[in-house]
């Protein structure tokens, strides 16, 4: 039990790493010619690690994406970035939200075509995102020069990129993740799936 506690703080922690290092190459390698940057590899990542395994991981992959994204506001100045409840909380809801489509597609289609259903959970997960993101913004920020700038940006380009990179990378980084932890296909908590597993 010791050794299993030990191995998901330790994955949690590479892949916070992980998530940190590759959001700040993005940010740096575009930030002098949009803002913000297209996250092309950290949203993929951030779905895959909420979509990967059971329900109760769901909360991994937004909440790691999202205090990365919160802390890396503060070196790269993106002002409305600063407040966890446009930064952290959207990302948290969507990469739920991820998890529930993508289990759900998963019942319906009894696991056939699992990299197209992946692939298509991703596309709505990403959607999904740039909605509440947007939508924290709206209500949240005090809105300005650069809130316009940000909304222009994701709605004008970084959308596009992002949705594109996501059905290409997720079920590519899912199948990696899977084989890294050897974890199953998520689940919909079900108590009749638990007690008929408790029972075998």
């Amino acid at each position: 039990m010791k050794q299993d506690k030990a191995h998901t703080v330790a994955f949690i922690g590479v892949m916070a790493a992980l998530m940190f290092v590759v959001l700040a190459l993005e940010t740096y390698i575009f930030i002098y010619f949009i803002k913000p940057s297209p996250a092309f590899i950290s949203i993929p990542l951030f779905l895959a690690l909420s979509m990967y395994g059971d329900w109760k991981r769901s909360f991994l992959g937004g909440t790691l994406f999202g205090v990365c994204s919160f802390l890396l506001s503060f070196l790269v100045g993106y002002t409305v970035f600063f407040n966890p409840l446009i930064s952290v909380l959207p990302r948290v809801i969507a990469g739920v939200l991820a998890y529930l489509i993508y289990a759900g597609l998963s019942a319906l289609t009894k696991g056939r075509g699992d990299a197209i259903v992946c692939a298509l959970s991703a596309a709505l997960a990403v959607i999904l995102h740039t909605v509440l993101v947007l939508g924290a913004m709206q209500l949240f920020s005090e809105g300005g020069a650069f809130v316009d700038t940000v909304w222009q940006t994701i709605i004008g380009l970084n959308f596009a990129v992002e949705l594109v990179c996501a059905v290409l990378l997720v079920p590519v980084f899912v199948r990696v993740l899977r084989r890294m932890t050897h974890a199953r296909p998520p689940r919909l908590p079900d108590n009749k799936q638990d007690s008929s597993a408790n029972d075998a």
